[in-house]
């Protein structure tokens, strides 16, 4: 197991596509091919989840947030920013962030923080980073369509949210007429020739547009294939925010703090129960708008400026900031459980003493 095996398996749980674009995500520090036998998981990466990780004798640390963030005028030991990257290269150390493609990835903070609040019947809602979506159409002979279709799935078209391998297929008949130097699959050259097709139109999005435009030109049994690439609208493939039904609870607030161990500030904006609830770890106050918009009676986020509490109240909606470790934490806890499953090398969480390396008292 080297670091570019795990990065695989980090992009694997959280897709690097789903980051919103003023993100950095991947790997930040390090040799890609550096053997790793101990692997550290943090929310920050900062200097005590960096001590952390030697202490244990870590190869690689897992944070949430990146390390390196601005461009780095040098690697200093006496500024903080430069010194974080200064200790993980004296120590060997090697960094990957999964931020907010680990925000929005399926499993991944917000869908953790849903599952602790034991929210139900839970759905994406609010932003994401904007992608491009293509339909691809392409002719094909009519007994290759399964083997078409599996090949471009393959390759990632074909999937329309929880469902894969969509496709439509629509038959007709295709003519041509071979020239000099053609050599049909189907017929004979210097004859107008009729055979039975099938049009097949699938879903790809821009991230693997590319891979399945080789697919395409590999496997289809044509010489020269017919296709078309046809631009869609642009649209949020991914979201951030999780909405879902709560019922039962009597002290909202109180239920929130026990579920997160937080501490809340909560701002009420109006006096029926809460049993919509949306969330949106880390400082996503923003988000308020979307949350209302999606029919939430309340919205939990990390931070909340006045403003924001005042306005989203106002609006009637009751909104809390429940703190950004409380909201995010956990979700790079179950990144700890699943790397150490797919990865076959012990993985350790750095839980910071309380009011220490960015964890309120």
């Amino acid at each position: 197991m080297n670091v570019r095996d795990v990065l695989a398996e980090v992009e694997k749980l959280a897709p690097p596509h789903y980051a919103f674009g003023f993100d950095h995500v991947g790997l930040q520090v390090g040799d890609p091919d550096a053997e790793v036998s101990r692997i550290a998981v943090s929310l920050d990466s900062g200097l005590g989840a960096i001590e952390f990780a030697n202490s244990i004798g870590a190869d690689l640390l897992v944070s949430h947030h990146p390390v390196i963030w601005e461009p780095l005028a040098g690697i200093r030991a006496d500024d903080w920013g430069q010194r974080r990257v200064f200790e993980l290269v004296r120590y060997g150390i090697s960094l990957i962030a999964a931020h907010t493609n680990w925000d929005c990835a399926p499993g991944g903070i917000n869908d953790v923080l849903a599952e602790r609040l034991n929210l139900q019947d839970v759905s994406a809602f609010g932003s994401g980073e904007k992608e491009s979506h293509w339909k691809l159409v392409v002719f094909a002979p009519r007994d290759s369509q399964d083997f078409v279709i599996d090949a471009l799935a393959e390759a990632g078209a074909g999937v329309i949210g929880a469902y894969d391998r969509c496709a439509f297929v629509n038959e007709g008949t295709g003519t041509f007429f071979g020239g000099e130097g053609s050599n049909p699959v189907v017929g004979a050259p210097g004859v107008i020739e009729e055979v039975g097709e099938v049009r097949i139109e699938m879903l790809v999005r821009d991230h693997c547009r590319d891979r399945v435009d080789l697919a395409l030109k590999e496997v289809h049994l044509y010489e020269e294939p017919a296709f078309d690439w046809v631009r869609l609208a642009d649209g949020i493939a991914h979201r951030a925010g999780r909405i879902g039904n709560l019922d039962g609870i009597e002290d909202f607030q109180t239920f929130v703090d026990e579920q997160l161990g937080s501490r809340s500030e909560m701002w009420v904006g109006h006096d029926r129960p809460v049993r919509r609830v949306a969330v949106v770890g880390g400082a996503a106050a923003s988000e308020w708008r979307h949350a209302l918009a999606a029919g939430a009676d309340a919205f939990i986020t990390g931070e909340v400026p006045q403003h924001v509490a005042l306005e989203a109240s106002e609006s009637g909606l009751t909104i809390l900031a429940c703190g950004h470790y409380a909201t995010e934490h956990p979700g790079m806890e179950r990144m700890a459980e699943l790397l150490e499953e797919r990865c076959g090398v012990p993985v350790e969480v750095f839980v910071p003493l309380a009011g220490s390396n960015g964890r309120p008292s």
